[in-house]
């Protein structure tokens, strides 16, 4: 349908995976921070 050749998928995929692990990452951390913020305040 988009006519993703063998070299185009060895490019593509990595990048994905790359972009996709690294906005994982961000969430986790802001989550992170959020949580240590918030216990913070508390005391």
């Amino acid at each position: 349908m988009f006519g993703i050749d063998a070299y185009s998928a060895e490019v593509l995929i990595p990048s994905v995976v790359g972009v996709v692990a690294m906005a994982g990452v961000m969430v986790w951390a802001f989550i992170k921070v959020r949580h240590l913020m918030n216990e913070d305040k508390r005391h």
